[in-house]
């Protein structure tokens, strides 16, 4: 089972859920945490299967317009170790 939840959230920096994957989706199989997930008539379904969709992307519109390498990027960009100082927060 994935370690970390696979769906990509956010909006303006897309990302993976840094939550722990608790169950996989009937449908797509892909490792999700319970905020990810539902349960179905189906069994466990993560919402981007819910919705028809087929990247495991919590928003539908902006799913649209991502392409698997897209994906594949959000999982390396995933994997940077959050204590990391190479990038700054200048909020």
């Amino acid at each position: 089972m994935a370690q970390n939840c696979e769906m990509v959230v956010g909006f303006l920096v897309p990302h993976r859920c840094e939550n722990p994957a608790l169950g996989h989706c009937a449908k797509c199989g892909r490792g999700y945490c319970e905020e990810h997930m539902q349960l179905q008539a189906s069994g466990l379904l993560c919402y981007a299967c819910q919705q028809g969709l087929e990247q495991p992307v919590l928003m539908p519109q902006t799913a649209q317009a991502f392409t698997p390498e897209d994906i594949l990027l959000f999982s390396a960009a995933s994997s940077f170790d959050q204590d990391d100082d190479s990038f700054s927060d200048l909020s």
